[in-house]
Order: structure tokens, then sequence, then C-alpha cells
């Protein structure tokens, strides 16, 4: 697998700023390229056909630089595809982009005497960094906060651990982002305070729009708010990712710990589609972002040799473990009323994943699964044994 193992802060010049101008140049011919080939003969262009094409036209980029962007496009159109199977008012990637990230591929890069030369193509002069002692794989330019950043990522093979372990099946809630459960205990990982964070940020923006709406739009008051709601939004971002970081990783610390060998994921595809739950809730599902959670789990459990699952949700949560009656629960807990069961609702759709994997969804639970476990968030949540002065376990 690919990862990030190192970023380097780069400061503003005319040269990157030109990079990602003709990056964003080469994106968007890609994009209107397949998009009215498709409206006017109706089928749609395949990336060998693409990438051949681009090599014809003239670009201040490295070529690998320019079949990088159609890379770029053609991921995203294979995600309209599969998006469109279940969904088909679906939408292909339409937006053109004015700047864009610049990518360098192995055949671009070369490292000599500590410098890291990216070629951007013959009669171009290269990008430099310094202080770099491995080669990546390959190296991508972005732009945020004033500066570029250089992602470096390399290329890391962590062989899967034998099937010998457990099993964990992982239930992903608004509220509970991680609840879990190895066939014995079931352990709840409290996502209230991220929900606090995004409550917040979203009063936040209101209260900052709110502001700028009185304000003659492009004046000098206008772009002085506009740069503090930017700069509130970023700080309250770097929070959530930074939440969703710690809950995920203790998370594959306690796999680790009950040596576990598959991690089994629900899947939500869809799940947002038609929902009519008034206002509130449905304002709360669509900031959801249960993908970066199965996303951060995913290359998580790669790095560590667990495999990962995924294996549809479907009435999980609404199935009794002990009778197999289905009721769509009202509230945070389950209780059945055919056989009296009474468990947390995230934790009944946890076990019914496990059981649903392991074959034995319609057999009878033959013994109590015990009250849950609780983990709660805090800033120093991490891997288990790095913080031992603070435990997070609690009943």
């Amino acid at each position: 697998m690919y990862i990030t193992k190192r970023k380097v802060k780069h400061k503003r010049t005319q040269q990157l700023d030109a990079l990602a101008r003709e990056s964003g140049r080469c994106y968007s011919k890609v994009v209107s390229l397949v998009r009215k080939t498709f409206k006017k003969k109706g089928f749609w262009l395949s990336k060998g056909v693409i990438q051949k094409y681009m090599r014809h036209k003239k670009y201040t980029l490295h070529s690998q630089s320019v079949q990088a962007c159609a890379d770029s496009y053609f991921d995203c159109l294979k995600s309209f595809f599969q998006v469109r199977k279940s969904d088909p008012e679906a939408k292909p990637p339409k937006r053109t982009r004015k700047y864009f990230k610049v990518r360098w591929k192995s055949g671009a890069i070369r490292l000599k005497n500590g410098q890291l030369i990216l070629s951007n193509g013959k009669g171009q002069d290269p990008v430099i960094l310094e202080n770099i002692s491995e080669k990546p794989k390959y190296v991508e330019m972005h732009f945020k906060k004033g500066h570029y950043y250089f992602a470096l990522v390399y290329k890391v093979d962590v062989p899967l651990k034998q099937e010998t372990g457990p099993t964990v099946s992982v239930d992903m809630g608004e509220i509970h982002p991680i609840v879990s459960f190895n066939g014995e205990r079931t352990t709840l990982y409290n996502g209230r305070f991220v929900r606090s964070i995004k409550r917040y940020r979203e009063k936040i923006k209101t209260n900052f729009q709110a502001k700028m709406d009185r304000c003659e739009k492009r004046s000098r008051k206008w772009f002085r708010l506009l740069k503090a709601k930017r700069r509130t939004l970023e700080k309250l971002d770097a929070q959530l990712q930074d939440a969703e970081h710690k809950i995920t990783s203790r998370f594959i610390s306690d796999c680790q710990r009950a040596k576990a060998d598959t991690i089994v994921i629900g899947d939500l595809n869809g799940i947002r589609k038609n929902i009519k739950y008034g206002k509130k809730v449905n304002q709360k599902l669509h900031q959801w972002a249960f993908s970066r959670i199965a996303d951060k789990v995913r290359y998580k459990a790669e790095l560590a040799g667990i495999k990962v699952v995924s294996e549809s949700e479907a009435y999980t949560s609404q199935t009794c473990p002990k009778c197999g009656h289905r009721k769509k629960p009202s509230n945070r807990n389950y209780h059945c009323k055919h056989c009296d069961f009474k468990y947390h609702r995230d934790g009944v759709g946890a076990i019914n994943l496990h059981r649903k994997v392991s074959g034995v969804i319609n057999t009878p639970v033959s013994r109590d699964p015990g009250s849950p476990l609780g983990v709660r968030f805090n800033w120093h949540l991490s891997r288990l044994g790095l913080n031992p002065r603070k435990p997070a376990i609690s009943k």
C-alpha cells in the first residue's frame, strides 16, 4: 500500500503557481473532452485514449504529470459509475479547475546528494526539495493556507496475518462513529465530542455569513470577515481530523490487542438517499462523515496487517439477535417485546453484522453478550500503552 511518510512545506513562488495553473488547464481539458464526446457521441472515452491524445498537446509539465491529471479524473469517473448502480440520478464529475494539484511519478523523480529533483519536462526548470534521504514512489503538490505542500508518498509492503484470530465487526453510527464486536465483547467508541465540533462549526458558518451579508460584497470589511471565517473553519476541520485519527487509532490498537485478523465494516452506500427525518436529523445525517472514518480504518488496518472487508448492514440494527424478530428501535436502546432482549441499538447492529459474516444470522444467541464497554474521547486518546495515566475505557 502507499502512505504519506512526509510533508514538505514550501513558500509560494511564481514557478509553483505556474505549475498549478498548467495542471488545472490540463485537467480541465480532460474534463471537457470526455463530457463533450459523451454529449455528442453517446459513449465515454477510455483513459488510454485520453492519455494518448494528451501526449500530442504541449504543456509545461512532465509527461507523467500530464497523465496523472487524466488518472485523477478517471478515478472520479470510476466512482461515478459505481454510485450510478444504486443512484440513477448521480451526475458525473464536470467541474473544471483553474488550479489543480501536480503529481510527479517515479520517472520524473531523481534523488541526488540529499536533493529531490522533480522534473517538469524538457526545457523547464525542475523543482528541488532539500534534505530528502529516500526516493518516494510519487510526489504530490497541493496548496493550502498560502503555502504549497509536497506530500512524499512511499510504498509499504505489510504482510497480512494468517486467518487464525477473531473477526471484529464494525457498526458505524452518527453518534458513535465505531461500535465493534469481536464475538465476545461490544465496545462503543463515543463520538459526541466530534458531533459537538460539527454543530459548533455550523453555528460559526451561520454567524459569519450573517455578518458578511450585512456588508457590501467584496468590500474591505467583507474580505476581512471572509479571511476570519476561513481561518476559524480550518481550525475546526483540523480538530475534526485529529479526533477521527485518535478514535480510529485506538480502535486498531484494540484489534491488535485482541489479535484480530479481519475487520468487517458495514456498507453504508446510499444511506442518505431519500431520507426524510426532519430538518435537524437530516442535517446530522448529511454531516455524517462515515466514509472518512471507514477510509482511516482501512489504511491503518492494512498497516497493521489486518484484512478489511465490507458487508451490507441491511436490517442489522432492527433484527433481534436472540429470537430473530425484526423491530425498528425508536431510541438508543433496542428492546424486543417477543423475548424481552435488551441491548444498545448500535451494539445489536455490530453483533448481527458479526453473525452475518459468520453465517449464523438466523441462529439464536447462545449466551448473553454482556454489557458493552465505552471508550470516551479525550485529547490524549491514542493507541494503548502510550498514555497510561488517563485510561479511556469505562463502563
